[in-house]
């Protein structure tokens, strides 16, 4: 059992340096100059490569090496010519990001925060994390969310919360903070959403209730957040190793942001149905549905209506 632990730990390390060449390669542009310049038919060489990206041929065939020892792009016989596959070059190089390439630029800002990180975890510590630590964080987050959500956000999500006919009658919209909302805005909106941030939210309770005051009667809020059961046992069981990727987010992101007062609540990123669920509850909302989201691998959408 050891040897089978130490095995596996092994492998994590190799994929985790993997993970971080491909951040490297497509941070630098490496994908799209390989496109451009070889195929499976005629292979790049790797000067070539580093000439299209504007680099330093040296460290442009180190990157590629790395890559194709990964297995993500192909090498040639002669060890200086690559290509990728067209099942690789659709995965690698998609107009909108692939969802395993967002994810792997996590690893490099997660590296990031650990020294911070480490100090947040001493009883001594800060209570958590500001925002502003985390840099260019807040891009890929953006880069992420479009590699899932974009495509299906107004075909596809959209009419799942009832209010696709109102949306294209006409509206006035409104991107604000949940924080600061209008005294004055008693029953005003019919149609409030959250898109992965509730979890983020140092007091998502007093976010929630604000939203539920300035909704109309019958108005509907949407709440989009990851899945998960608010139990770590089961959270393994239902979604296997995958969900140690949301834990991981959690540990170096959304737990620190969302423990940075004294009163916070700490939800992490793998809240769960049953907090999310209860936050509804505890601000007023009786009308509550769950649903899972079919095209959104590691979201559920919540619609309460007041």
């Amino acid at each position: 059992m050891s040897e089978d632990l130490r095995q596996r730990i092994l492998n994590v390390a190799v994929q985790s340096n993997i993970a971080l060449g491909i951040s490297l390669a497509d941070r630098l542009g490496i994908f799209p100059a390989l496109g451009k310049t070889g195929s499976e038919a005629a292979p790049a060489h790797y000067d070539a490569v580093a000439k299209e990206a504007g680099l330093k041929p040296r460290y442009t065939k180190e990157l590629l090496a790395l890559l194709a020892c990964g297995d993500i792009i192909t090498v040639t016989p002669d060890g200086d010519h690559f290509y990728m596959s067209p099942a690789a070059a659709e995965v690698l190089n998609s107009p909108i990001k692939d969802k395993g390439v967002s994810l792997c630029l996590f690893v490099p800002m997660h590296a990031q925060v650990f020294n911070p990180i480490s100090e947040v975890f001493q009883l001594n510590g800060p209570l958590g994390m500001e925002y502003a630590n985390y840099g260019d964080f807040y891009g890929t987050m953006d880069e992420l969310s479009a590699s899932l959500h974009k495509k299906h956000l107004v075909p596809d999500l959209v009419p799942l919360t009832g209010m696709k006919e109102a949306l294209e009658a006409g509206i006035s919209f409104l991107d604000t903070d949940a924080r600061a909302m209008d005294p004055s805005w008693n029953d005003k909106f019919e149609f409030v959403m959250i898109f992965d941030a509730c979890h983020d939210q140092c007091r998502p309770d007093l976010a929630i209730k604000e939203i539920y005051r300035v909704l109309k009667s019958g108005g509907v809020f949407a709440m989009v957040e990851i899945d998960g059961t608010s139990n770590v046992y089961e959270d393994r069981q239902t979604f296997g190793i995958g969900c140690a990727a949301f834990y991981s987010a959690s540990v170096f992101h959304c737990l620190p942001v969302g423990s940075n007062t004294p009163d916070a609540l700490a939800m992490g990123t793998m809240m769960g149905t049953k907090k999310g669920r209860k936050l509804l509850l505890d601000a007023g909302f009786n009308d509550i549905k769950i649903e899972k989201v079919p095209f959104f691998d590691f979201n559920v959408l919540y619609l309460a209506k007041k």
